[in-house]
């Protein structure tokens, strides 16, 4: 079970830190996973080691200029289709909300508001890191 955690946990981080390392180049990658490693070795974490050694040996295998270049072009795509679908849930609530005033219901007006609170929530945060994703494709096409 430990060494199902750590790994799930080798998977996270190199998962956030490859979202984290979007703009940067694959040298720059390489080189903080190589940083990672020596930590890691230090706490003597050898499943954690393992799993950054992979990655690193994809990133030496895989990574490329134009590959960051897509993969940043992967994330804002994504995102972009992340918000589409979270506006048309706010529609759907809207309308629900609608439905509830225009019918006088004040436990599912309040529902729903909470709700519509939430997904705008949701929307606004969605935004913020597609215009970070945004940004880091611009600077990687400068």
């Amino acid at each position: 079970m430990k060494k199902l955690i750590t790994a799930l946990a080798v998977i996270a981080s190199i998962g956030a830190m490859a979202s984290a390392q979007a703009a940067e180049s694959c040298a720059s990658k390489a080189s903080a996973l190589e940083k990672e490693i020596r930590i890691a070795q230090q706490y003597g974490n050898t499943y954690k080691v393992a799993g950054l050694k992979k990655a690193l040996a994809e990133v030496k295998a895989h990574c490329t200029n134009s590959s960051v270049l897509a993969d940043a072009q992967k994330d804002v795509t994504k995102l972009e289709k992340k918000l589409a679908e979270k506006r048309e849930d706010i529609a759907d609530v809207q309308a629900d909300l609608r439905e509830a005033q225009r019918k006088g219901d004040a436990k599912k007006i309040a529902k729903y508001k909470k709700k519509l609170a939430e997904k705008q929530a949701d929307l606004r945060e969605i935004q913020q890191d597609l215009n970070q994703a945004r940004a880091e494709l611009a600077a990687l096409k400068k």
